[in-house]
Formats: C-alpha cells, structure tokens, sequence
C-alpha cells in the first residue's frame, strides 16, 4: 500500500509538470535573435501604441494648415485667421477741445437782421445746447457796419448750425468770406487731473478712517482735521478744472465775425468834408486864439529884452562916436639917404 500511494504521488507530480511546460508557451512567445521576451500585456500596449500612431499620421494631414500663397499677398477667409492673432490693446480716449471762426461779408442794410436771427436761433436752443458768450454791433445801416458774435454749443447742433450759415448769407445777398478750424488736444491734461483727484479722494478716505477711528491726543486730532481740510479743498480745485475741461471738450466754440459789403458811394463818403465846413469858423477862431497866445508869451521878454538892446545901442554909439572924431596922427618924414 504504501508504494502504491507513493506511485500515485509521483504521478501526480509529474502530471502538473507537464501541464506547466504546455502552459508556457501560452504566456510567453519565442523572441527573435538577439532579442528579449515580451508579455502579453506589452504586447497588447505595443500594438495600441503603434495603432494610435498610425492614426496620428493618418489624420496629420487633414489638420495641418494649408500651405501660405507664393504671390506675397494675404488673404483671410471667414472664419479664418491669416496670421498669428495678437491681443487687441485698449483704445485710448482722446479728448479734443474744437473752435471754429466764420467771417462773413453782409451787406450793411441787412447785417443788422442776419446778425440778430443768429442770436436768436443760439437762444432758443436754450442753454444746455447753446450758450450766447459776446454780442456787439457798431455802425451803421446807411455807411460801413461790424458785428462779432461769440458762442458755445453742442457738437451735433453747431454742425447743423454751421451748414446753414453760408445759405442765410447768401439769401441776403452777402457770402463767407473766411473759415478757420482749430482743435486743442486735452487728453493728457484730463488723463493726469483724473489722477490726480483719484489720489486726493484716497487719502481724504483714509484722513476720515482715521479721525474717526483715532483715540490720540486732542493735538494730533487738530492735525488731521486741518489735513483733511486741505485736502478736501483741493480735491474740490480739481473737481472745478476737469469740470473745465470736460465742458471745452463737450461743447464747441464758434466765433462769427460780421462786415458791410464796400461801397462806392454812401452816406459817410463826403462826411470829411461836410466836417471841415462845420469847422471852418472854429479852425478860424482857433488861429486868432493861437496868435494871441504867441502874443501874451512875447509880453514878458519885450519887457525885459527892449531896455537891455536900448542901453547897449546907446553904450555902442557913444563909444564910436570918440573913437572916429579923434585926429589922424602925422606922417613920418622919410630919412634921406647919403
């Protein structure tokens, strides 16, 4: 008995050899030369790795953009980009203050009505739109006549105001004769104020967090308040420029100058004359008067000047009159020669 289960344990054993040596083959493959053996799962991990680049390959082509034009020129398709997109940077605000001057050549009987129909159309677009700045007007309807009007309006209503301008001139009989347009750039200015009250209204914030939160001495309370009143007083400086300025940019300024037509004939031409007549009588008297001012100056040095000349003659005479009565001296007879 006992051989016999020792014979069934050798069987046993020599039975689960050999199903290790068929299974073996199973789990490994026969390497190449020079080669090592791989499992299954690199196997496996290989042929998906070669697949997905096979895949790669296969679709590189199809997404690999089209090659640019030999000509030089650049084209963008919609929904394509020609080149290498770049971030848009922000637009910078530009803050430009325009005036305006319009000379115009009316003539004098009518000056006066296109003048005043400007006035007006400013006023009645009420002072939110346009305001009236300087008006004045001299001479007159029959001679030479000027007119200067000075405004401030919005931009959209001073364009539609301008256009108009040269139609009235010419419906009374005048034209526009000059035009100027100048702008002033006021970007930095604004840019550098807003700046500035922003850092005012901060450190006013943190003067105020302070006060109200201080607990110090009655001394230093003092110091921020003053501190605080200062700064306080230039933020509302600055509030009141860039109002200014704001209000330059907002609204434009037109400035329009007025003149008669020249005429050959009119009622001042013979206006010298008629003023030389009228002071003919005066131009007289005022000769006379200027003759007895010469007289009255003359008084004084006829006083003094007449006896002086008087005594000199009368000094000069007398000492001439003994010097040509004295007698000639005698002739020295001459020495006779030996």
């Amino acid at each position: 008995m006992r051989r016999f289960w020792v014979g069934m344990v050798l069987a046993a054993a020599l039975a689960a050899c050999g199903q290790s040596d068929q299974a073996a083959p199973s789990v490994q493959t026969e390497a190449p030369v020079g080669g090592e053996a791989y499992g299954v799962a690199d196997m496996e991990r290989a042929q998906n790795g070669r697949a997905d680049m096979d895949d790669a390959q296969s679709q590189a082509p199809a997404a690999a953009p089209a090659p640019p034009p030999t000509d030089g020129s650049t084209r963008s398709e919609p929904g394509t980009s020609s080149g290498p997109s770049q971030p848009a940077g922000p637009i910078p605000v530009l803050y430009l203050a325009y005036t305006y001057a319009l000379g115009l050549e009316i003539p004098s009987e009518r000056l006066t009505g296109v003048m005043d129909r400007h006035i007006q159309a400013c006023q009645a677009a009420g002072p939110r739109v346009c305001q009236l700045i300087t008006s004045n007007r001299s001479g007159s309807p029959d001679s030479d006549m000027n007119g200067f009007v000075s405004l401030r309006a919005e931009p959209t209503w001073l364009n539609t105001f301008k256009a108009g301008i040269a139609a009235q001139a010419d419906e009374a009989g005048g034209r526009v004769d000059s035009e100027n347009t100048t702008s002033e750039d006021l970007t930095r200015q604004i840019v550098d104020t807003e700046a500035r009250l922003r850092a005012q209204t901060t450190l006013r914030d943190r003067l105020q967090e302070l006060l109200r939160t201080s607990r110090g001495r009655l001394s230093d309370l003092l110091e921020v308040e003053r501190e605080l009143a200062r700064v306080q007083g230039e933020i509302d400086s600055v509030q009141s420029q860039l109002a200014v300025m704001r209000t330059r940019v907002s609204m434009s300024e037109l400035t329009l100058s007025y003149h008669s037509s020249p005429r050959s004939v009119g009622s001042d031409t013979f206006e010298p004359l008629r003023q030389a007549f009228a002071s003919f009588l005066g131009i007289i008297v005022g000769g006379f008067a200027a003759i007895i001012v010469i007289i009255a100056g003359l008084i004084p040095f006829a006083i003094v000047l007449i006896p002086v000349v008087w005594l000199l003659l009368r000094w000069r005479r007398s000492r001439g009159g003994r010097f040509f009565n004295r007698k000639p001296a005698a002739p020295t007879p001459p020495t006779p020669e030996v």
